[in-house]
């Protein structure tokens, strides 16, 4: 998810098979907004912020964890993240900054700000709702909720995501759109295929491609 404004930070996320410790995201996106905020109240121009999320990404599949003077001649051969690479080496790598085991929770807390215990902890098929629950009883991020993309735009800035989204698509409510962002251009659900332009069945999450 990006919000445009004028180039200077590059913030970098990866969610591994690693211990979690995903509050820290909350203390990343208060300082954010507070940032934002400020840059409105004084009247300053505000920065880009851009920010990439690598779902269930392995801790060893980024090339800046291979690189040490300990890893083998194929461990440099099979895990080459040149632009990645680039992005730690001009910010800060948040090596303990851990987030969900899965993609739907790490999206869903990532968008909110809240622990994926408190929004969603399972990565369910879109089909799955509770019909007596018409605020939580669908898959991904309950339609009560805020994202930061919200936040975001409250704060003055222009909202845009590229990608996967799979953090709901039950509503309008749902979906980037009804969460913020102005434009956006991807899809909605767990996996995709790049030749075809779909999974079918696959593509919900009713069958577990992993």
């Amino acid at each position: 998810a990006q919000a445009i404004s004028a180039p200077s930070r590059f913030v970098a996320e990866s969610s591994g098979s690693h211990p979690r410790i995903p509050g820290m995201f909350c203390k990343l996106a208060a300082t954010i907004l507070a940032s934002a905020a400020t840059g409105v109240a004084s009247g300053e121009a505000k920065p880009h912020i851009l920010l990439l999320l690598a779902d269930d990404y392995g801790w060893a599949n980024l090339g800046a964890h291979r690189k040490d003077a300990n890893a083998s001649k194929q461990a440099l051969l099979e895990t080459q993240t040149p632009n990645m690479d680039t992005l730690i080496q001009q910010g800060v790598l948040l090596d303990r900054h851990y987030a969900f085991r899965i993609c739907s929770p790490s999206r869903s807390s990532l968008q909110t700000g809240r622990l994926a215990m408190h929004v969603n902890t399972v990565n369910t098929g879109v089909t799955v709702t509770n019909a007596s629950d018409p605020v939580s009883g669908y898959a991904a991020i309950p339609r009560n909720m805020t994202g930061i993309a919200q936040k975001l735009r409250g704060a003055g800035y222009r909202t845009h995501m590229v990608g996967k989204w799979d953090a709901g698509m039950a509503t309008p409510e749902h979906t980037p759109e009804g969460r913020g962002y102005e434009t956006w251009i991807g899809y909605f659900q767990h996996a995709n295929d790049y030749w075809r332009g779909n999974m079918g069945i696959q593509a919900t999450g009713e069958l577990d491609n992993c």
